[in-house]
């Protein structure tokens, strides 16, 4: 178990004045994920569901059966991937923050804690979770707010989001139309790197780009994961 110690605010050392996009990356996930192949974690997530819902008078998707195949993606997988696409070798992270709004696949699993261990450097890393597409701003205003008081090197901005949801909320909601997933990757320019610049409203692309409404959570940021420039020499 590692212990973590909060320490009082101090003076940057590195921070958002200097920092900019390093890399970015973006990936669609059109395919369930394995775990939701397993019969074995069908029957849990349906034990759970049913035990969840049961005091609001809701019952699981007819999709999520108590044995056989479900449907659903894994954010720790999905991050996974990200982090692998984005994090250049040889190198660490030292903040991780995972924004999402629709459920998990893996309720149980401690998603953010999980990937502390599976990211390079071992980050402080918490999830951060929303309606209607504002996680991500709410986890890009924390980022940046460690990253000006604790002297951070590099932080990784995940969002993610899947599109199943293993109930009916019995209220409208947006479920996302596909399955994908937005990193950044935060931190001081090596030699010779073009990055992106933060201003103190966060990031400022080249020009607008419209957020799609079908993908309430990673919208306009996959416009950002698509944006030339990041990590590329000057």
């Amino acid at each position: 178990m590692t212990l973590r110690t909060l320490l009082p605010p101090r003076p940057p050392t590195a921070g958002p004045s200097r920092w900019g996009v390093r890399r970015t990356a973006r990936l669609a996930f059109p395919e369930p994920s394995a775990l939701a192949a397993d019969p074995v974690h069908a029957a849990r997530l349906h034990r759970y569901l049913t035990d969840l819902l049961a005091p609001y008078g809701l019952s699981p998707a007819l999709d999520t059966p108590a044995g056989g195949q479900s449907s659903g993606q894994s954010y720790g997988e999905m991050a996974e991937a990200l982090i692998r696409a984005v994090v250049p070798a040889g190198e660490q992270v030292d903040l991780l923050v995972l924004a999402h709004a629709v459920p998990d696949l893996t309720p149980g699993r401690a998603t953010a804690c999980w990937l502390s261990h599976r990211c390079p450097g071992g980050p402080l890393s918490f999830a951060v979770t929303g309606p209607d597409g504002t996680a991500a701003f709410t986890a890009l205003r924390l980022l940046t707010a460690y990253a000006d008081t604790a002297g951070l090197r590099r932080a990784l901005l995940l969002v993610v989001e899947q599109d199943w949801l293993p109930y009916d909320p019995g209220v409208p909601v947006a479920v996302p139309a596909t399955s994908r997933g937005v990193a950044l990757l935060f931190g001081d320019p090596l030699p010779g790197e073009r990055v992106l610049r933060l201003d103190p409203a966060g990031i400022a692309p080249a020009g607008p780009h419209p957020a799609d409404p079908a993908q309430p959570g990673t919208g306009l940021w996959w416009e950002l994961g698509a944006l030339p420039g990041p990590g590329a020499p000057r």
